[in-house]
């Protein structure tokens, strides 16, 4: 008899500018038993996600990015769809630097501080995704 695992990982994008991070965010994110994209550009990831809208549950994006950032990113993502998960990661969280009223119209479900453990990141993703 043989037994297949027909179940589907939830794919999850992860866009910040910065290589290293996105190498660990999509490493680590994969050992937690999800598979995962990962963008250094966020143009190049709309792009992508323009034509995938319906593959992912959760979108990780970090607030300040070059060319797009974060919450634009999150508001074009909400043009695809409506439903996909996204936390917010800044270490901007201090309120002057944060409009909490522009977080919530771009869609973002949760903001989430840097530094952290990735320890602490689990949580907060099985949280976001109901799981």
């Amino acid at each position: 008899m043989v037994i297949v695992n027909t179940a589907i990982r939830p794919l999850v994008m992860v866009v910040d500018d910065e290589e290293e991070l996105v190498e660990l965010y999509s490493r680590f994110i994969e050992l937690s038993g999800l598979d995962c994209e990962y963008f250094t550009d966020p143009k190049e990831a709309l792009d992508n996600f323009s034509l995938n809208y319906h593959r992912y549950s959760l979108v990780i994006t970090d607030l300040r990015m070059p060319s797009l950032g974060g919450i634009d990113f999150a508001k074009r993502i909400r043009e695809y769809n409506k439903s996909v998960k996204i936390l917010l990661i800044t270490n901007f969280l201090i309120e002057s630097n944060l409009d909490y009223d522009e977080v919530k119209q771009a869609g973002i479900d949760m903001v989430f501080e840097k530094p952290f453990h990735f320890k602490d990141l689990r949580p907060i993703i099985k949280e976001i995704l109901g799981a």
